[in-house]
């Protein structure tokens, strides 16, 4: 397999390698809804699986383009790849901002919660790659 994030090789790989990874945490996080009290009939469901795993292998996949583009893996990918799908998911109504109010913030300061939730999405995933994959800017 290429190194060179601009071959097809390369990035056939980055788009094929994120499956077995996004359908592992999909059921992670399937049993993370479950274990909060979430009832099963409605965390066991293929939809609720299935958007799990959609979300993590887009928030991967996302990334390839952006490392053809600029060369070299970075962590900026990674935050602006989570931040977008935060964005998309709190516009569309379909995921919440985590670990902050965001109508709270909203009528404090005027900060929308789709923005927020880009900000929150993309710290988080910032975080991780960066602490936990030791990804460089």
């Amino acid at each position: 397999i290429s190194s060179n994030p601009r071959s097809w090789d390369y990035q056939k790989n980055c788009l094929l390698q994120p499956i077995s990874s996004s359908a592992i945490g999909a059921v992670i996080l399937t049993g993370l809804d479950i274990f909060q009290g979430t009832p099963a009939q409605y965390a066991l469901t293929p939809r609720a699986v299935g958007q799990y795993f959609g979300i993590l292998y887009v928030y991967n996949a996302v990334q390839c383009p952006m490392e053809a583009i600029q060369g070299r893996p970075s962590l900026w990918h990674n935050i602006i790849s989570a931040g977008m799908l935060g964005y998309l998911g709190v516009s569309s109504g379909r995921l919440g901002v985590p670990f902050v109010n965001p109508m709270m913030l909203y009528y404090q300061y005027g900060i929308r919660p789709p923005v927020l939730a880009f900000g929150v999405y993309g710290g988080m995933a910032g975080l991780l790659a960066g602490m936990l994959g030791g990804k460089p800017f």
